[in-house]
């Protein structure tokens, strides 16, 4: 589809709500982090940049990566600003866009990620440089930065999150419609059990 729009899976917290690894909860026999990457090669978009820091080693011996980048980020613990910007650092100089994906939102179909990316294409055409959302029930995940943004991404303190460089740009934003899976992130053991009931694999 789009093998020069790069995600970067932000899978470096301690996941301290779920009481152990987001990237590992299993899901229909794939872990949480291996169900995006499969969702990011049928999709088409490129190898993904995965951003590891706490359970590094646990994730590496658990999960399929050897069709990652993988980035490990000592200072993992100052959040998730701190982690985008360890994977955008990394990113391939042919990258046009990036989306910024958390481990936490697994359920993404590969259709959203398809649609996000074609729309990125028809936005390109129009000389804009674009910011898409996918939209459930609110806004979701992944968002898709045309690379026209990554300076400011790069620039925000690690306590203010990404929403600030969409807020500071929304004359580019662009939401586009999909399912819930867009927002049903898995923070605690609730929200996985409730995951689980919703997949429909």
């Amino acid at each position: 589809m789009n093998s020069r729009l790069v995600p970067v899976v932000l899978a470096a917290g301690a996941s301290s709500r779920m009481g152990r690894p987001k990237p590992l909860l299993d899901l229909r026999g794939r872990t949480a982090l291996d169900r995006i990457l499969d969702v990011c090669a049928l999709a088409g978009v490129a190898p993904a940049v995965v951003v590891l820091g706490s359970d590094a080693e646990a994730v590496e011996a658990g999960c399929d990566l050897g069709r990652a980048i993988v980035a490990r980020h000592g200072e993992w613990a100052r959040g998730m600003t701190s982690s985008l910007q360890a994977g955008l650092r990394v990113l391939p100089a042919f990258a046009e866009g990036v989306f910024v994906w958390p481990v936490d939102l697994p359920l993404v179909p590969a259709q959203v990620v398809r649609e996000l990316a074609i729309r990125f294409a028809l936005a390109r055409q129009n000389q804009r440089l674009p910011i898409l959302i996918p939209r459930g029930s609110r806004r979701g995940h992944p968002v898709l930065f045309d690379r026209g943004y990554l300076a400011d991404l790069l620039a925000l303190p690690s306590d203010r999150p990404p929403r600030d460089v969409i807020d500071r740009h929304a004359g580019a934003v662009e939401e586009v419609r999909a399912g819930e899976e867009v927002v049903r992130d898995l923070d605690t053991p609730a929200d996985y059990a409730a995951a689980l009931e919703a997949d429909p694999r």
